[in-house]
């Protein structure tokens, strides 16, 4: 029962922190902001994945240095005006952070 207690209150912390980095994007370019966070993090190193489609990135740190998300989540970079298939939608919306007219960006919690 107290595992169950701790895995929902987990899940509620990562909802909470994806709702907070949403609302720290005030200004309408999405990618810039999220570099500014970021940068303000100490994030010198990333982790990049790029395709044809979607940038994922990552701060490249040891776990014991990361913070809370900026530092700490994956971020994933697509165009605003990519055609997302209907059943992805939901999940995508979910864990959007930011989206302005050239840009989505998504942020993931590390698993």
């Amino acid at each position: 029962m107290y595992l169950l207690f701790l895995l929902s209150f987990s899940a509620c912390m990562k909802k909470d922190l994806v709702v907070s980095a949403r609302s720290a994007f005030a200004n309408n370019n999405c990618v810039k902001t999220l570099e500014t966070y970021m940068r303000s993090a100490k994030c010198s190193k990333i982790h990049l994945k790029q395709t044809s489609n979607e940038i994922i990135l990552r701060c490249n740190k040891k776990d014991e240095e990361r913070g809370a998300i900026w530092d700490n989540y994956w971020f994933r970079i697509s165009p605003a005006s990519l055609n997302i298939i209907p059943e992805q939608m939901p999940e995508i919306e979910k864990h959007t952070i930011c989206i302005d007219n050239s840009h989505r960006v998504e942020a993931y919690p590390p698993e």
